[in-house]
């Protein structure tokens, strides 16, 4: 990541605004409304341009098509992703999509005179741009439901081409799949090639069974290949855009971050070693956990290693960088010690923007606390009479609540790690790691995580099985050699 101390303003803010400000549907069928419109004349580029309708009832046909096609998307992700739909930027996004695959598809139309012939321009609305970015960014379940979506809206036009339709289809399926795993650079040539070819082999197939093998041209196979070759290379263009949108970083921006040479984990390391060694700790139950819920574990395994970067600012206040045992909390108030600990929060949110980490990453430091209790401190206070039982609410954390599975994950794994290290006898290891995760549950830390019951108990094992490998002791492990056994080697 490269640092800037420039400001940061996204171009998308004041159009949030009217999204959040008309809740973002209505504004979003308007401008479905205008696709269908769009979608309903051809402009025929001879040499005297002329605006020519479709006869009125296709003009009703793929406007009532497209409507009511964008209106199942949406319904099925306000029943099915209904946090999703509550974000605006989510909203933006997924609505530029659908408008840009439009615009794409018939810019095409238009250019098609001048390229291709009329019938296979509808093989190159770049349909895998649309579902791949979708799936980059929001999930691989609204990417295909996305594809179905646009697949319909390629093979709309004087009549429904079931062909495009299904090639549409399958480079859009074909995106989704690959879109899902993607983590390097290089996976990307690779990517265009095989949705090209899936999208090459489903055109084949419908077009042996809807055109019959004496009208079907193999040639027309190679638009539908090289459509997901192209589709690739515009979803690779516009990812730095799709990053603006949605402040969620890309899975090959991700996998950077992992990179121990990258300049935040640099200074961490050399600045706060304790809290680099916490937070790789963090990361690796954070990341086993993810995977058992089905939460993102790329993603929590990058906010584990972030999570605690505002330590770096005064690394000798926390436990983790004190090796020598000098405890300078000894020497100040335990309401500055409160202090100083929650300004970690803040600090590492400013660390964060100064080298240009998206909202998807900052969110793991200001929610990894939540509003809990500094409890050694508060007892503290109460011993020296400096707090009461009334003011407990003095020495919690100001921050925000989890709201995602991945951070309420790293919540948890923070405290989890934090208690196995004063565990004595690792006979209580399962029990150390149940205490942990109850104490910020019982505490009302995860009421606005979508964590359920059943998956604290899959994090719980995550965490037992993860923590027990990692203190595994070898001793014992093999046969003691006996002291007078006799040995061939001479030393």
């Amino acid at each position: 990541m490269r640092k800037s101390n420039k400001p940061k303003n996204n171009p998308s803010d004041s159009l949030l605004q009217r999204v959040r400000s008309t809740r973002g549907w209505p504004m979003a069928m308007l401008v479905v409304v205008i696709l269908a419109g769009l979608h309903a004349f051809r402009i025929d580029l001879s040499a005297d341009p002329v605006v020519s309708w479709l006869v009125g009832d296709r003009i009703l046909g793929n406007a009532l098509i497209v409507i009511l096609l964008v209106g199942l998307w949406i319904g099925y992700l306000q029943l099915r992703e209904p946090h999703l739909m509550e974000n605006a930027r989510m909203r933006l996004f997924l609505l530029a999509i659908v408008v840009a695959v439009a615009v794409l598809g018939k810019s095409v139309d238009l250019l098609a005179p001048y390229l291709v012939r009329p019938d296979q321009a509808a093989y190159l609305v770049p349909v895998a741009m649309g579902a791949g970015l979708a799936t980059i960014f929001v999930g691989a379940e609204v990417g295909l439901t996305l594809a179905i979506l646009l697949a319909f809206w390629a093979g709309l036009g004087d009549s429904i081409n079931a062909v495009a339709v299904l090639a549409a289809f399958g480079s859009g399926t074909a995106a989704v799949f690959r879109c899902a795993h993607l983590r390097r650079l290089s996976d990307l040539p690779l990517a265009g090639l095989e949705i090209g070819l899936f999208g090459m082999l489903l055109h084949g197939g419908a077009g042996l069974v809807v055109q019959g093998v004496e009208s079907f041209n193999p040639l027309m196979m190679v638009w539908s290949g090289l459509n997901g070759i192209i589709s690739v290379l515009v979803m690779f263009g516009a990812l730095p855009l799709a990053e603006i949108i949605t402040q969620r970083t890309n899975p090959l921006g991700l996998v950077e971050l992992l990179n121990p040479t990258s300049p935040l984990l640099l200074m961490l390391r050399e600045q706060a070693a304790g809290t680099y060694h916490h937070s790789i700790m963090v990361a690796d139950l954070a990341e086993s956990a993810a995977r058992a819920v089905g939460a993102d574990p790329l993603l929590t395994k990058v906010g584990g290693y972030y999570h605690d970067i505002g330590k770096m600012k005064r690394p000798q206040f926390f436990i983790e960088n004190q090796p020598d045992g000098v405890n300078p909390h000894n020497e100040i108030s335990p309401s500055m010690s409160k202090m100083i600990l929650t300004s970690h929060i803040k600090e590492g949110i400013e660390l964060a923007h100064e080298y240009g980490l998206r909202e998807d990453i900052t969110q793991f430091i200001s929610q990894h606390h939540g509003t809990s209790v500094i409890r050694f401190f508060y007892q503290k206070a109460l011993k020296e009479g400096k707090a009461t039982e009334q003011s407990m609410s003095d020495y919690r954390y100001d921050s925000e609540l989890p709201k995602t599975k991945e951070t309420a994950i790293v919540m948890l794994a923070d405290v989890v790690e934090a208690a196995s290290h004063s565990l004595q006898d690792p006979a209580q290891l399962k029990e150390t790691v149940r205490r942990a995760i109850r104490t910020p549950l019982e505490d009302d830390q995860l009421i606005e995580s979508p964590l359920t019951l059943r998956d604290l108990e899959q994090i719980e094992r995550g965490f037992f099985a993860t923590l027990r490998a990692m203190r595994h002791d070898r001793s014992g492990s093999y046969p003691a050699q006996p002291e007078n056994k006799k040995t061939n080697w001479k030393f």
